[in-house]
């Protein structure tokens, strides 16, 4: 059976090169079809990209200057900055 005709879902723009590309590809992922295989590759690009922005954040983080003492007082000082800002947007709210 010719991979063209193997994948009738996948879009005709696909080279009969790509094409047998990607039924190897299903075999050695052992995915169930050419849908399933189109759907990993969405969910990967996906992941990389969360990956890359979580990457960036960290890297901004790191040069956003120098690094301070995290401790239990440093957390309980950001959640009651927290809370105080939460209330306050609350009272907002109410009146």
């Amino acid at each position: 059976m010719s991979t063209l005709t193997a994948f009738p879902n996948v879009p005709r723009i696909l080279t009969q090169t790509l094409s047998e590309f990607v039924e190897q590809q299903i075999t050695e992922q052992g995915l169930a079809d050419e849908t399933e295989y189109f759907a990993k590759l969405a969910e990967d690009e996906r992941q990389r990209r969360i990956t890359a922005y979580y990457e960036r954040e960290i890297q901004k983080g790191l040069e956003s200057g120098p690094p301070i003492p995290v401790t239990p007082e440093f957390w309980d000082e950001l959640n009651a900055e927290i809370e105080q800002a939460y209330h306050e947007k609350r009272k907002g709210h109410s009146a």
